[in-house]
């Protein structure tokens, strides 16, 4: 009966949801994920076809071949289309969607070409309870159900998982490598602590590029957009001989970007991404499958993208006297900024994945196979970007890191017809995995030639007082470029240094096994064992002119509180057990009930950017999860509906808090989500139409936030409050928009012989805080965006022309808005993109 009535429910929550009531819905719904898949897919092999038809799926994963006992098989379509099944590896095995207790949702390469998506922010956004915030390349914001990190402290690690072809990767900047020749990206929310390991606690992303295809084929793609973007992706390979094949991928990607910095001349978000990829399949016996791949990828940018938003009376008098056309509208794509800054980074990958089929073992064990996946990376930032975004040189930030990673995962799968003669047949997995890493920062944060200029402003001294100090009147002392001028040479070289290194060791034993109770019920129990050792060096040392001269005056230091440190050998020893288990119900006509329970597991750390060594430690995060689903395949496998009803809470959350020039790292006690998550896909009766949506209702707020820093600007009063705190228990967290929903309907129909698609989107964000302390200038309004793209092809998909356009109505949304360093009361804006046009060609060579 739920599982009937879910759609009728969706859309009623739609409806509500455009009344405000999104509360109210949130009590009425109960489900799962929808998967929504397309009619006409294509095999794997074709899925990242340009021309093949859009695919979003929210995906529930069984083993291929162990199909779930006793379900009735569902009768064929009396039409001529029927939805199909959509194969993931969200559980370390092949396995089809439907049947497996899990929210996730899974997008095809097909789609993510149609909607002309560059990277995983722009896929996020069909995704419910999912957002991503990548302006900050080196360091992108992953947000999962409102749980997630901020990764500008580097020695944060994500609370969102990433794997790429059964590789874990362990810093934050892999999100934001090249995002080309995709096969699929799976999403699965909620912790995935058993089969992903540590720093899963929020979710997963798990992206599967493609592989050789049995037979030769070659596709490419060529995009151009607004703002200059270029865009040329394409692939070529398949099955050379019986014993192997070989794919070759590649991507160059060019683009201006919108935002402008009139100071400079130049633009902003000016991108270019490099990037290849090689896979060989070897089969070196018939039961041994050995893929080796082998990728590399360049990115280098403008950096930052940030807009000053609310200038003071005086700090706006203080930088007119630099650029005579300051403002502070951070919807007009326009900034100011006298820093040419940029971001250099990159990797790169080998990975060895072996598969041995065992077949049938003793102990009546069938469909065995040994897995082993052996892997090394290297990751590299090299950035150089001002600090206080405007036309004075004040300080800039200097930073470069490294990043190695080895890991291996060796597991055993099988399945048997019984548990000792109990029940009917046991599907299980079970493994090792190990994982290293070493990573150094050098960070300089140094001072520029206008700082002596700067220091004889009301910012500096309110921020030197910790108070509202205004001591130079109402609009405060206008910029003197000639103090700075005179006083640079006394001031001289002036920086202060932060040096860190950190070495992990990981090694985790997990296992999962499903078994089938009877026709109708099976349980999922599921266990990892970790633990992990931190090694870490971090030293801080300021370095200037006055301070070799015997003048213990470092004007850097002074501005930061800085000061000299080092702390050596500092070591921290985890351990850690996180449970699964799950209940299910296989009813009639291809409906699947389940009830789960998960723990998961983000680790602890050390302060990587601190002044003054105190107070290095953090603690590590934990998270249980509740969760009742259903999914169901409807109407003659025509309509399809997962919906997922959850309750997670986390326990010491990870949290930077600003304190007026920096972020200092604290955990911040507790906090609780609870929501909904639905997808749908339906091959409505007027067979050229189908329609695809999601919904995601979210409540996440703090439980216990006693300690939690303050705005800089008091909200009712509008003084100053410069490391004031306040107590957020019972208030909402930031990133965590209380209702998203999408809705995207195609229609299929011919064109004087060819194929046409026009499909439009729909893609509602609900208002949201994107800052820790909750600033009322940190609110994001709730918004809409429409985009819409007509696809003109052959009937045999060999080619296909697209045009379209993304936002429509040219929208004007903040991404983010955080305090300003060393302009206390001002803040810094990301904008999200404005209109963006696009045409593209696909062309496919080959069966």
């Amino acid at each position: 009966m739920l599982a009937a009535t879910a759609l009728p429910m969706c859309l009623i929550a739609g409806a509500a949801l455009a009344q405000g009531a999104e509360d109210d819905v949130l009590d009425a719904l109960f489900g799962e994920e929808a998967v929504v898949a397309d009619a006409d897919a294509k095999p794997r092999s074709d899925a990242g076809s340009p021309a093949a038809a859009e695919t979003i799926a929210t995906i529930d994963v069984v083993p291929l071949q162990a199909q779930t006992p006793g379900a009735a098989t569902p009768a064929p379509s009396p039409r001529g289309t029927a939805i199909e099944e959509i194969v993931v590896t969200a559980q370390k095995k092949e396995q089809s969607l439907q049947d497996v207790p899990i929210s996730v949702t899974a997008v095809d390469g097909a789609f993510i070409q149609m909607i002309n998506a560059a990277d995983l922010a722009e896929v996020a956004a069909y995704v419910p309870n999912v957002r991503i915030d990548a302006d900050d390349l080196g360091s992108p914001q992953l947000f999962i159900r409102g749980f997630g990190t901020n990764a500008f402290n580097p020695s944060f690690e994500s609370s969102v998982g990433f794997v790429q072809d059964e590789i874990y990767f362990g810093r934050p900047g892999y999100f934001t490598e090249s995002m080309f020749d995709v096969d699929r990206v799976e999403v699965l929310r909620g912790p995935q602590g058993t089969l992903f390991g540590k720093n899963t606690i929020a979710g997963v992303f798990n992206v599967t590029s493609r592989r050789p295809s049995d037979v030769f084929e070659a596709d490419a793609r060529y995009s151009y957009g607004s703002f200059d973007a270029h865009r040329i992706e394409g692939g070529a390979g398949g099955m050379v001989a019986d014993w192997g094949g070989i794919r070759v991928a590649g991507l160059y990607r060019s683009e201006d970007g919108e935002l402008y910095n009139g100071f400079l001349d130049r633009e902003e978000e000016k991108l270019t991404q490099k990037a290849g990829r090689i896979k060989l399949l070897l089969y070196p016996l018939h039961d041994l499958t050995t893929e080796l791949t082998a990728q590399v990828s360049d990115t280098e940018a403008a950096f930052w993208p940030f807009q000053l938003m609310l200038l003071d009376d005086d700090t706006r008098n203080f930088l007119q006297s630099y650029d005579p056309d300051i403002e502070d509208d951070p919807y007009d794509f326009n900034t100011s900024a006298d820093t040419p800054g940029f971001i250099e980074k990159g990797s790169e990958t080998v990975a060895l994945n072996t598969r041995w089929d065992l077949g049938t073992v003793a102990g009546g064990l069938h469909d065995s196979s040994l897995t082993l996946v052996l892997a090394g990376s290297r990751f590299h930032i090299d950035q150089l970007n001002e600090l206080d975004v405007s036309p004075a040189d004040i300080a800039r930030l200097d930073n470069h890191e490294d990043h190695e990673q080895w890991s291996a995962e060796l597991r055993f799968a099988a399945r048997a017809d019984s548990l000792f003669g109990l029940g009917r047949e046991i599907d299980f997995v079970a493994g090792a995995f190990w994982y290293e890493s070493s990573y150094t920062l050098l960070a300089r944060i140094m001072a520029g030639s206008d700082l002596g200029a700067y220091l004889l402003t009301d910012d500096f001294l309110q921020l030197a007082s910790g108070s509202g100090i205004n001591l130079f009147g109402a609009i405060g002392l206008p910029g003197i470029p000639l103090i700075g001028d005179l006083l640079g040479p006394v001031i001289g070289e002036d920086f202060y240094q932060l040096d860190y290194d950190q070495d992990v060791s990981s090694l985790a034993l997990f296992g999962q096994a499903t078994w089938f109770l009877n026709e109708r019920w099976a349980i999922t129990p599921g266990i990892r064992i970790n633990a992990e050792d931190k090694t870490v060096d971090a030293r801080g040392t300021r370095h200037c002119t006055l301070d070799t001269l015997g003048l213990p005056i470092c004007v850097m230091s002074l501005l930061l509180g800085a000061e000299n440190y080092e702390r050596l050998d500092l070591e921290r020893d985890e351990s850690d057990v996180s449970p699964k288990f799950v209940i299910q119900y296989f009813g009639d006509g291809g409906v699947n009930l389940y009830a789960s329970y998960a723990r998961g597991y983000k680790s602890g750390g050390y302060n990587a950017l601190s002044f003054t060594g105190e107070d290095l430690e953090f603690e590590p995060e934990n998270a249980e999860t509740f969760e009742l689903g259903v999914k169901a395949t409807l109407l003659d496998r025509t309509l399809r509906v997962n919906a997922t009803l959850y309750e997670t809470r986390f326990d010491n959350l990870q949290v930077l808090a600003f304190n007026g020039i920096f972020f200092d790292v604290s955990n911040a006690a507790s906090a609780t989500s609870r929501g909904l998550e639905a997808d749908f896909l339906w091959l409505t009766p007027f067979e050229p139409l189908q329609i695809m949506g999601s919904l995601g209702l979210l409540d996440a707020e703090y439980d216990r936030y006693s300690s939690a820093p303050a705005p800089v600007r008091n909200p009712q009063t509008g003084e100053l409050q410069l490391d004031a705190q306040q107590d957020l228990s019972g208030r909402t967290i930031a990133f965590a928009p209380k209702a998203t929903a999408t809705l995207t309907p195609m229609l299929t129909f011919p064109v004087f012989g060819l194929t046409g698609r026009l499909a439009a989107d729909v893609l509602y964000q609900g208002e949201q805080f994107t800052d820790t302390d909750l600033d009322p200038a940190s609110r994001v309004d709730a918004y809409t965006r429409y985009s819409a793209r007509f696809a003109l092809s052959d009937t045999r998909e060999r080619w296909s022309i697209t045009v379209g356009a993304n936002n429509l109505t040219d929208e004007r949304v903040l991404n983010q808005v955080t305090d300003a360093t060393f302009f206390p009361g001002t803040y810094f804006a990301q904008q999200a993109s404005g209109r963006q046009l696009y045409a593209a060609l696909s062309v496919r060579f080959g069966s």
